[in-house]
């Protein structure tokens, strides 16, 4: 009876530590686990876990319950398995895990085969007495040795130390494979994390390949959106006092951000990389400074043909090439898109368009084509509307390429995140024109450190990297017209997570002190 309840008693414990095995995220933890739940099973005084790694079997826990040693990661040399000549080397641990075989010893003063040197040392130093081992390998579903269990000084009813029967070697056998199945499907599931995490960086990498503007983009943002979501976990003030990501909340949110672009591996190049409104595969505005050129040098020409020595003639063409001057370092401004065109200077580009002459070889020539006068005359930045239109229907690629993946359960709100980080609360945004509580917090924050980004980076072909006062100001500005979260703002701002990251990412030129106090779009 007395051995039916022990039975039941210790299946109860193994039920319990597979449970809790199998629910343990942490690798450390499941080590530690191993451990412990051997030496109380088996009733033992101290214990070693080693793990193969690199060719070793390195240190991983050890605990002694006499000397009150509880060390989760011990700071000890890893055991090399072969001496110098090729031949195992000759302690326990070893030729249980090269042997794959279990091996109990109930004397170590009546033991020769190992070499026990290290043990007897430990034992002086430390005033211990060692004497009964048992060494288990652990062997995963492959039947690859992963590591081994060491258990030392098996204790009797008494609490005197005595040998390891074999009721305890099948137990800790079974414990063992136990905790090898385990420890196996958890670095399965790391190693397709790491994979995961792996291809959206290939992706990211491929963005980058095709533009570094953009690339530099994909990895920054999550930069911003994890310490923005970081500040929303530590604010205790506002809507958002008492919202708290978990730490898988906070990897789907880190997931979608590293995804937030990656349909942008479709947009053509010279699109994402138009610095210029006149550039192509060159920037086309020194084809009209050639022409420019040409236009002066014709009017000197034809002066000094149909006036020759007249130098009132030639004044006015003098004074007529100066004013020609102007209008190409007029249209050399406005080629750069990094400020509004106003109607009256695209009334000035299409006048200057009608300027023409015959060139020598007897053909008319003009300044601008009408390609040159409709990318000149684009109000902001460089590209033209259906040039826009492309740009933006990297979202909707986005959209299809994060929907056609099958998700875990943890990351299912991955597509919702990611594809969101162009809508506004007023509905002005863009795929879908969402509003309101139709985005997540989550997307809140990717619309924000999306923009912030884009405002701050120093890279963009078209602009400079803006201040961070001007980029402050300029968000919110979109917070005061219902674009953005003004709760989120507050925290990004008060929670200093725009200081912190411009001082990681931002050049020193750019960081400047904001005057919080005249902000707009804070709470207060």
């Amino acid at each position: 009876m007395q051995l039916e309840e022990h039975a039941l008693a210790v299946a109860r414990h193994l039920s319990r530590l597979a449970l809790s095995l199998s629910a343990e995220p942490e690798h450390r933890h499941i080590l530690e686990q191993v451990v412990d739940s051997a030496m109380e099973l088996l009733g033992c005084d101290a214990g070693t876990l080693y793990i193969f790694r690199d060719d070793k079997l390195h240190f991983s826990v050890l605990r002694n319950r006499s000397l009150g040693l509880k060390d989760n990661d011990p700071d000890l040399e890893p055991i090399t398995l072969f001496k110098d000549d090729g031949t195992p080397s000759d302690l326990v641990v070893v030729h249980a895990f090269i042997d794959r075989t279990t091996i109990n010893i109930a004397d170590l003063a009546l033991e020769h085969r190992f070499d026990f040197s290290g043990t007897f040392a430990f034992d002086r130093q430390f005033g211990y007495h060692s004497r009964s081992f048992l060494c288990v390998p652990l062997m995963d579903h492959e039947q690859q040795v992963i590591g081994v269990l060491q258990l030392i000084n098996a204790l009797d009813a008494d609490g005197n130390v005595c040998a390891f029967n074999p009721e305890q070697q099948s137990l800790l056998e079974a414990l063992g494979a136990l905790a090898a199945t385990v420890l196996t499907q958890r670095q399965l599931i790391d190693s397709q994390r790491e994979l995961f995490e792996s291809f959206i960086r290939v992706i990211a990498e491929g963005i980058d390949y095709k533009s570094p503007v953009t690339g530099r983009h994909c990895q920054q943002v999550p930069e911003i959106a994890m310490m923005l979501a970081d500040g929303v976990n530590q604010t205790t003030s506002g809507a958002y006092a008492h919202t708290r990501f978990s730490a898988e909340e906070m990897y789907e949110l880190k997931i979608a951000a590293w995804l937030h672009d990656c349909g942008k591996i479709t947009t053509p190049e010279a699109i994402i990389d138009k610095g210029t409104k006149l550039e192509a595969q060159f920037d086309r505005i020194e084809l009209v400074a050639s022409r420019m050129r040409e236009y002066q040098q014709s009017l000197l020409i034809d002066c000094l043909t149909r006036h020759p020595g007249d130098p009132q003639a030639l004044k006015q063409v003098q004074e007529r090439i100066l004013q020609l001057y102007a209008e190409m370092d007029f249209l050399r401004i406005t080629n750069r898109g990094s400020e509004f065109t106003s109607p009256e200077a695209v009334a000035r580009i299409e006048c200057l368009a009608q300027l023409s002459w015959t060139g020598v070889d007897g053909r008319q020539h003009k300044l601008l084509n009408d390609d040159e006068v409709r990318n000149l005359s684009i109000s902001r930045g460089t590209l033209l509307p259906e040039e826009l239109q492309l740009m933006r229907d990297h979202i909707r690629v986005t959209d299809r390429m994060l929907n056609s993946l099958v998700y875990p359960r943890s990351l299912s709100q991955v597509p919702e995140i990611a594809v969101n980080h162009h809508e506004h609360l007023d509905g002005t945004g863009y795929p879908r024109g969402l509003e309101g509580d139709s985005l997540s917090v989550r997307a809140r924050i990717m619309c924000i450190a999306d923009i912030f980004e884009a405002l701050t980076a120093p890279d963009r072909p078209y602009k400079e990297g803006m201040k961070l006062s001007q980029a402050l100001e300029i968000i919110g500005r979109k917070v005061e017209a219902n674009q953005l979260d003004p709760e989120l703002f507050t925290i990004f701002v008060r929670e200093g997570v725009y200081k912190r990251y411009a001082e990681r990412f931002m050049t020193e030129s750019q960081i400047d002190t904001p005057e919080l106090d005249n902000l707009p779009g804070l709470l207060r």
